[in-house]
């Protein structure tokens, strides 16, 4: 009994850089997508961020990412299909009216749940944030869900919208 009271402090101790280890390959894998998408839209391509994100993101998210763009390309600019929500859930820039380009600062933290929340700055009286779930295997970390401000899955929501 002794020498399990000695042996799991150690046990605990030995799995909290493996932890930490995600928690950075989490905001890594966040900040390289975002990276992505500002060069991209930089260079007038990926507008609505999604290209950025589909390269970053899990099968069922990239079908989610398809999905909703098929759907607004049936949008013909006069009337939204309600896949429109999940499209713009969906998109890594929570700003009506900035391009991500346009971002002053982009910061990221791992919250309590897991996720990952990446603050954009655009303006000293508007920061918009975002949420992302990922799911990590070795040295490599997938986008499995975006959420916005409100809670809204872009995932759960183009899978009930856009079909």
């Amino acid at each position: 009994m002794k020498k399990l009271i000695y042996v799991l402090p150690l046990i605990i101790v030995g799995m909290m850089p493996a932890f930490a280890d995600t928690n950075t390959l989490k905001i890594k894998t966040v900040k390289n997508m975002y990276n992505t998408a500002v060069k991209a839209s930089a260079n007038g391509q990926d507008a609505d961020t999604l290209d950025s994100l589909f390269k970053y993101s899990d099968r069922d998210l990239q079908n989610a990412v398809a999905l909703s763009r098929i759907s607004r390309m049936s949008d013909d600019g006069m009337e939204l299909t309600e896949c429109h929500s999940a499209y713009e859930t969906l998109s890594i820039n929570p700003s009506n009216g900035f391009s991500i380009d346009e971002a002053q600062n982009i910061s990221y933290k791992v919250l309590s749940n897991g996720r990952v929340r990446a603050s954009i700055k655009y303006t000293s009286e508007y920061t918009g944030i975002k949420d992302f779930s990922l799911k990590c295997n070795g040295s490599s970390c997938k986008i499995t869900n975006v959420l916005n401000s409100e809670g809204d899955s872009g995932r759960q929501g183009a899978e009930k919208l856009c079909r």
